[in-house]
C-alpha cells in the first residue's frame, strides 16, 4: 500500500512542479487549453477507489487514509483547515445498524438445564428490538392473523405478556397459486408483520423456528448481518434451531414440530396454547456507532469579505459488503465506488488546486468532501446544522456526486432553478468550454445539495448518470471517463470564478423549493434496472423482501405524502424527528412542528426510517389517521390526513 501511495503522490508531485507557482489569470492561457490533467484525476481516482481502501466505507480504515490524503493535496493546494479548532477535520457519530455482542446475548428456559449458545442454537434477527425481556412461553403456531382467509393464530388466545415460538412463513395448501398458502409466502409470513400483529395484542416477543416440512428450506440459522439491521420491528425477535424447538415443545408435553405443523396446515384452526414455561432473554444487540469525519479546506477569498461558496463531494461508498438484494450470498465484496463518489472527491481535490492557483476571487470558496453521504447525507447535514463558517454567508453550494461516465451522453446540471443567475452563468460556462448539457425544471432527489437547499441555498448539481456498476463491485476507475470530467472540471472552474465574484446573489428562488421532492423520494439515485430484476426475482421466490441495500438506502416509496424531511442525523432513541417541516404538507396543515419526534402512525409503531415508511404504505389518499409525536417530553397525538404522494420529479 505504501508503495502504490508513494508512486501516486509522486505522479502528482511533478505535474503540480510543472505548473507556475505565480497567481495565474484564466485570460492568460491560450483558449481552448485545459489547466486540468485527466492524468493527474485519474490518479486519484486509482487510489480513492483501491482496494487498499476497501471502499471507503465510515469508521473504517480505508476511509482515514482517504482523509489523510484529501488533506494532503488540500495542503498542496494552499488551503487552509476549515474544520474543528483549526483542524482540516469535522468529525461526527453515526448510527451503523446494530452490533451483536456475544457474551451479552443469554437464552435461558425454565426446566432446561443445557447452555444454548448464541450463534449455534439461536441468533436474534438482524430487525430485533434491543429490549430484554423475560416472561411466560406460549406456542402461537404460525403468528398469523389473516382474516380474509379464514385464518387466525390468536383467536380465542390471549398473548399479552409472553413471549411466542411460532413458526416460519405460513400453512401450505393443496393450491401452488393461492393468495395465502400457494408456493410464493404472501406478506403474512414476513417477520415485520408478525412482528407487528404480536405487538398490537400484547406479546413481549417473538422464538422463530423453520418448519419442518417445507421445501428447500433448511435448519440454518437466519444470519445477523449489520447490513441488514438498520431496520427495527415492533419486537424482539429471535431465530432458533429445530432441536431447540423440540426441546421446549417436549419439556411442554406437546405435540413435536412436524405434527403441529401438520394439523395447522391441514386444519387451518388455531393450536395456540401456554406452555408453562419461563423465558429470560437478552439479545446482545447493541447500538453500532462509529466515529467518522468532514474534510474542509478553505481558499480565502481577496475581497475582504466572509461570503463563501462552498464545493462538495462525498468520499465514502458503500465498503466490504455483500452484494445488494442477494440475503443468499453472504459473501462481502469490495465496492470500491470509483464513479460514486472517488470520481466527485478527485474533482474536489483538482478545483482546489488549480483554483489556488489562479486566486484572484472576490469571494472564499469553502472545499468539504463529505462523509457517510451514503447513510442518509449524515455529513453535510451535520455540516449545516454544525457549520465551521456562518450559514448566511453560503451564497450558494456545487455538489460534486458522480461525473465520471460523460461518455455516456446523459449529462445533466440539476438546480439551475433554485437561483436566477445560474441558468446565464451556467450557460456562459458551457459555450466556453463546448459542453451540452440537460437543465432539468424539477429539482433532483437527494444528495449532499439537499442539507443546504433546505436552508434556502442554492445549488447546482452536475451529474453524468446512473449505470449498471451503481452500488455494485464493478465500480471501478478503468470505467471513469477522465477526459470527459476534465472537460465538466473547465465547467466548474468557469462558474466557480463567475459565482466567486458576483457583488451579490445568487438569488435563491422561494418557488423553487415548492418543485423539491419530499421525503418519499428519499434517494436521488433510482434502482437501476439489474437491481429491479433482482428484487423481482426474490420476490416471486417467496423470499423477505430486503428493504434496506446494505448501503444506507432508503425503503421504496409510500403512496401517499406526509409532509415532512426526516432527520437522518436524530439520537439514538426510538421514533423519526421531522427535520423540517414542508409548506403546504399535511403535516403542516396538522400543527406538526420541527423537532417533533413521530413514534407511532395510526396502529403503526414508529422505531426508524423503516418504520415510519413502511406504515406509510397501509394508508392511501385522504385517509385521516392519529399521529404520536414527542415534543418537548410530553406525548402529543395530532390528526394528519394524508394527501396522494408527488410523482417523483428528478433526472429525465
Amino acid at each position: 500500500m505504501k508503495c502504490r501511495v508513494l508512486s501516486v503522490l509522486a505522479l502528482l508531485f511533478a505535474a503540480y512542479v510543472a505548473w507556475p507557482v505565480a497567481a495565474e489569470e484564466p485570460t492568460t492561457r491560450p483558449a481552448g487549453e485545459s489547466p486540468f490533467s485527466a492524468e493527474v484525476y485519474l490518479e486519484h481516482i486509482k487510489y480513492l477507489a483501491s482496494d487498499e481502501l476497501a471502499g471507503r466505507r465510515p469508521g473504517s480504515p480505508g476511509i482515514e487514509e482517504a482523509a489523510k490524503y484529501i488533506v494532503e493535496h488540500f495542503q498542496a493546494a494552499g488551503l487552509e483547515p476549515a474544520g474543528e479548532e483549526g483542524t482540516w477535520f469535522q468529525e461526527f457519530e453515526v448510527r451503523r445498524g446494530k452490533q451483536l455482542v456475544d457474551e451479552d446475548a443469554l437464552l435461558e428456559i425454565d426446566g432446561l438445564e443445557r447452555k444454548w449458545k448464541v450463534r449455534e442454537d439461536w441468533i436474534p434477527l438482524p430487525f430485533t428490538e434491543m429490549e430484554d425481556v423475560e416472561g411466560p412461553l406460549a406456542f402461537a403456531g404460525y403468528g398469523i392473523k389473516a382474516e380474509l382467509h379464514n385464518y387466525n393464530d390468536y383467536a380465542d388466545f390471549d398473548p399479552e405478556g409472553k413471549i411466542l415460538l411460532i413458526l416460519r412463513y405460513e400453512p401450505r395448501g393443496d393450491d401452488p397459486e393461492a393468495d395465502f398458502g400457494g408456493e410464493s409466502p404472501s406478506h403474512y409470513s414476513q417477520f415485520r408483520g408478525k412482528a407487528h400483529t404480536a405487538a398490537r395484542r400484547g406479546a413481549r416477543a417473538l422464538l422463530i423456528v423453520n418448519p419442518p416440512k417445507r421445501a428447500g428450506v433448511s435448519d440454518e440459522l437466519y444470519p445477523f448481518s449489520e447490513e441488514w439491521s438498520r431496520q427495527t420491528y415492533d419486537l424482539p425477535l429471535v431465530h432458533i434451531t429445530p432441536e431447540l424447538a423440540e426441546v421446549i415443545l417436549k419439556k411442554a408435553k406437546l405435540p413435536t414440530l412436524e405434527k403441529l405443523q401438520e394439523r395447522l396446515d391441514r386444519e387451518r384452526k388455531p393450536l395456540s396454547t401456554d406452555l408453562h414455561l419461563n423465558v429470560k432473554l437478552k439479545t446482545g444487540v447493541r447500538e453500532n456507532k462509529v466515529k467518522t469525519r468532514n474534510v474542509l479546506g478553505l481558499l480565502k477569498g481577496e475581497g475582504g469579505t466572509d461570503e463563501t461558496i462552498v464545493f462538495g463531494a462525498h468520499y465514502d461508498h458503500l465498503g466490504l459488503v455483500p452484494l445488494q438484494f442477494e440475503r443468499k450470498d453472504e459473501q462481502r465484496y469490495i465496492h470500491n465506488g470509483a464513479d460514486d463518489n472517488a470520481s466527485g472527491s478527485a474533482a474536489i481535490m483538482e478545483l482546489a488546486r488549480v483554483l489556488g492557483r489562479e486566486r484572484g476571487l472576490r469571494r472564499n470558496l469553502l472545499f468539504i468532501t463529505f462523509s457517510a453521504e451514503e447513510m442518509g447525507l449524515l455529513g453535510s447535514k451535520y455540516f449545516v446544522v454544525h457549520p465551521t463558517v456562518k450559514l448566511e454567508d453560503v451564497k450558494a453550494m456545487i455538489n460534486i456526486d458522480m461525473i465520471g461516465r460523460l461518455s455516456q451522453d446523459r449529462f445533466t446540471i440539476f438546480g439551475i432553478p433554485s437561483a436566477k443567475e445560474f441558468d446565464e452563468i451556467v450557460g456562459r460556462a458551457a459555450e466556453r468550454v463546448d459542453l451540452d448539457y440537460r437543465a432539468p425544471k424539477a429539482l433532483s432527489g437527494n444528495s449532499d445539495h439537499a442539507s443546504f437547499f433546505y436552508n434556502k441555498i442554492p445549488y447546482l448539481f452536475p451529474f453524468t448518470g446512473i449505470h449498471k456498476q451503481y452500488h455494485r463491485p464493478g465500480d471501478d476507475w478503468e470505467l471513469i471517463d477522465a477526459p470527459g470530467a476534465v472537460k465538466i472540471l473547465s465547467l466548474l472552474r468557469l462558474i466557480a470564478r463567475e459565482l466567486a465574484d458576483l457583488e451579490e446573489g445568487p438569488a435563491f428562488q422561494e418557488e423553487a423549493a415548492e418543485s423539491e421532492p419530499e421525503e418519499e423520494d428519499l434517494d436521488f439515485k433510482p434502482a437501476v434496472e439489474h437491481e429491479k430484476d433482482a428484487q423481482k426475482a426474490k420476490e416471486k421466490k417467496g423470499e423477505e423482501k430486503p428493504v434496506e441495500n446494505g448501503a444506507g438506502g432508503m425503503p421504496s416509496r409510500p403512496p401517499v405524502r406526509f409532509g415532512i424531511i426526516p432527520d437522518f442525523s436524530a439520537d439514538d432513541k426510538p421514533g423519526v424527528v421531522a427535520d423540517t417541516v414542508l409548506d403546504g404538507g399535511p403535516a403542516q396543515a396538522a400543527q406538526m412542528k420541527s423537532g417533533d419526534r413521530i413514534i407511532r402512525i395510526g396502529d403503526y409503531k414508529v422505531n426508524d426510517i423503516y418504520g415510519y415508511m413502511d406504515a406509510l404504505k397501509h394508508f392511501k389518499p385522504g385517509d385521516q389517521i392519529d399521529v404520536i409525536v414527542v415534543r418537548q417530553d410530553q406525548e402529543i397525538t395530532l390528526q394528519i390526513k394524508l394527501q396522494k404522494s408527488r410523482r417523483r420529479p428528478g433526472r429525465e
